[in-house]
């Protein structure tokens, strides 16, 4: 299958995940977005029910970049607390989950990436950040997805969300091509490219520098 005809279903279908409410939206939400001082909340960005983000920031946060996380995996503890500390140093942070997709795990995962830095982008005034400075920091295949969104835009296009992407940083990210044509390599020279930074998979000081350095 060419490449197009892979991306084509699933940038079709990413749109709609982007707009999911919040958890709960409409009803009573089971952890709500409150007041200025919250720290720690949660809601979906689609319809699987692992499409799901978890939200963290300072209680003094206000205007400031939008770190989007993609683990390597399901978030664990170890995210969580990644999470909390990157709060912690000024980002308002957005750890995402992904659906399954056992058939096409690498295209799918990039664009539930894609519709979760939708969501952000669409609800930064809520989150306390600014839309104009989000990020992404992947780790391992989180990684590869990283690079993808700020490289190959058709991503955050097919999401609505086209530029959103003001830099990327990957730990650890594979550097094996893969067969489903999302080898982040092929993508360096593009014109309309974000930063991006890659690094060893216990380097957070360097991506934290890069980023902070990007987004401002």
């Amino acid at each position: 299958m060419t490449r197009r005809g892979l991306l084509a279903p699933l940038l079709a279908t990413v749109a709609t995940a982007a707009c999911a409410p919040f958890v709960g939206e409409g009803v009573a939400p089971s952890v709500a977005l409150g007041p200025p001082g919250w720290r720690t909340a949660r809601a979906a960005y689609g319809a699987d029910p692992r499409q799901t983000l978890r939200l963290y920031r300072s209680a003094r946060a206000g205007g400031s970049p939008i770190l989007v996380l993609l683990p390597d995996g399901a978030p664990e503890a170890a995210d969580e607390r990644t999470a909390r500390d990157l709060a912690e140093r000024g980002f308002v942070v957005v750890l995402a989950d992904r659906g399954a997709a056992p058939g096409s795990p690498y295209p799918a995962y990039i664009a539930d990436a894609a519709a979760a830095v939708a969501w952000a982008a669409r609800r930064a005034d809520d989150l306390g950040g600014d839309a104009r400075r989000i990020g992404v920091l992947g780790q391992g295949e989180g990684g590869r997805a990283a690079l993808m969104l700020a490289l190959d835009r058709r991503y955050l296009a097919g999401a609505g969300a086209p530029g959103a992407v003001r830099a990327a940083a990957a730990l650890g990210a594979p550097q094996r091509p893969d067969a489903t044509f999302t080898d982040p390599s092929a993508y360096g020279g593009a014109s309309d490219a974000a930063p991006v930074w890659r690094g060893a998979a216990g380097d957070m000081e360097g991506a934290i520098a890069f980023l902070r350095g990007t987004l401002g």
